[in-house]
């Protein structure tokens, strides 16, 4: 009996002492799970809805636009069959969630953040703006560029049934489609630690998915898939273009003398940041330039947003040669083979 005795005090003394050393995280982890537990409780089922007579037809519309999304993924695109996306949230207006990302203010390198079983991930979300803004304050006091940022969708990644929010619904068809296969293939494959190749690979999927769903619903010569297709043209110019400056910045920051005063080194950041700025009206990649410049004034760039921007797109041309290297252009194999490559959370 008292090896017994001895024993549990022995597991309440550990259970204790993790509960201190993760108090910030258990903390935060019952928040998040408060902010959840709101949005799947307040959800409506999309079955419900069909039916009732008072609901917008073309609200209607865009959830089963959303079911055939779906059903496309999972039949040629090889994502897991869910339930999400089989209830709906209201917003009314409102932003849900946001989240911050964070890097060091000389090196673009995502900051991570570490959770207990979930594991490390390059951003941390709050369904509070209060407390999302206190964890970017906390991380500005360390000394670390941050960046603040409203999210209309994620993924719980098949624990949850996760709904459709408000907010998606303000796409356009090829945007929409993007984000549903995107969010979908969280809910098919995500990597414990490894966030970036997590998003590449949604990101990735996402893209060329939607491409292809807006081929098979409305016809390879639509105006829905040509207008998607030319909006890839012009975000693909600013990623490419994105992609050389970080590395540009990359060297810059690998080169820099340490010895000079911290506000000199800040002058020479802030300066090389102002020439990716305008660089983008060297290569006209504004058809606009009033527009163009007002869009840049509410865009703060810093090395947390060309991590988050790495975070997302960085590896998207290596997936690219290996889709049509290792899978001949198959993309509905590749995520097939990458199902059985890498263990899922």
């Amino acid at each position: 009996m008292r090896k017994h005795k001895k024993a549990y005090t022995l597991i309440a003394i550990v259970i204790v002492g993790f509960g201190f050393i993760n108090l910030k995280s258990i903390i935060y982890g019952l928040q998040q799970g408060a902010g959840q537990a709101e949005v799947l409780w307040n959800a409506k089922k999309i079955e419900g809805l069909l039916t009732d007579s008072t609901f917008p037809d073309s609200t209607k519309d865009k959830f089963k636009y959303i079911a055939e999304v779906k059903a496309f993924s999972e039949q040629f695109l090889g994502l897991n069959q869910t339930q999400n996306y089989s209830t709906f949230y209201d917003q009314k207006g409102k932003p849900i969630l946001w989240v911050v990302t964070a890097s060091p203010e000389f090196e673009i390198k995502a900051y991570e953040w570490s959770f207990p079983i979930a594991g490390s991930f390059p951003y941390k979300g709050s369904f509070d703006l209060e407390i999302a803004k206190e964890i970017q304050a906390e991380m500005n006091f360390k000394g670390f560029d941050t960046e603040l940022d409203e999210v209309n969708a994620w993924s719980t990644l098949g624990w949850f049934k996760d709904p459709i929010l408000s907010s998606m619904l303000q796409r356009g068809s090829g945007s929409l489609a993007e984000l549903i296969i995107h969010e979908s293939t969280h809910a098919t494959l995500y990597v414990k630690d490894s966030a970036a190749f997590n998003e590449n690979l949604a990101s990735f999927v996402g893209k060329l998915g939607a491409e292809k769903f807006l081929a098979y619903k409305f016809g390879e010569e639509s105006k829905e898939l040509r207008d998607y297709k030319n909006s890839r043209i012009r975000r693909n110019v600013y990623k490419d273009y994105l992609r050389k400056e970080i590395n540009v910045l990359n060297g810059f920051y690998g080169k820099i003398d340490t010895t000079q005063t911290i506000e000199k080194r800040r002058a020479m950041k802030l300066q090389q940041i102002e020439k990716i700025r305008e660089g983008l009206f060297e290569i006209n990649f504004f058809s606009d330039s009033l527009k163009g410049r007002v869009w840049l004034d509410k865009l703060e760039f810093n090395n947390a947003y060309f991590s988050g921007f790495s975070t997302y797109s960085s590896d998207l041309p290596k997936l690219g040669k290996q889709l049509q290297k290792e899978f001949n252009g198959d993309l509905k194999e590749m995520v097939t083979s990458f199902k059985g490559r890498y263990e899922s959370l």
